[in-house]
């Protein structure tokens, strides 16, 4: 092998080395079960509960049954849309409705329209029979 040959490939070998990221290199030896579980909570950090919520209030409703959500007025700050549809998410096959707008205008409307009123961190004023409790809510039927 000529020097210049081997300058030339010392030369490529620096440029690759100088290019890559720190984080390529670690990738094989990551245990990717707990980096899966940590991207898996990133969207609920906040309300780490909810899920959970959510998961109970699918299993004590049916498929085609009509769902309002409502979450604590603290909580509308961008929260609600993430409520909504979030559940919209959890609740495939029911019928999600927003009880708040976009521009966190009210909608009494779909609370009449509900057959189910999932309420998480808050209680319902009015009588109404409870269906299930847990994970920081209630869910309830007209």
């Amino acid at each position: 092998m000529t020097l210049h040959r081997a300058l030339a490939i010392l030369a490529l070998a620096a440029i690759v080395a100088t290019r890559l990221e720190p984080g390529l290199l670690q990738l094989p030896f990551v245990d990717r079960g707990a980096q899966a579980q940590a991207l898996a909570a990133f969207p609920d950090r906040r309300w780490p509960q909810y899920p959970g919520f959510l998961a109970g209030v699918r299993a004590h409703t049916a498929p085609g049954d009509t769902v309002a959500i409502l979450v604590p007025a603290s909580k509308w700050d961008g929260g609600y849309d993430y409520a909504y549809y979030r559940a919209s998410y959890f609740l495939t096959g029911r019928e999600v409705l927003p009880l708040v707008d976009q521009q966190s205008r009210e909608l009494p409307d779909n609370l009449g329209a509900a057959r189910y009123i999932a309420a998480f961190g808050v209680t319902l004023p009015a009588a109404a029979e409870v269906v299930w409790r847990g994970e920081g809510g209630t869910l309830y039927r007209r």
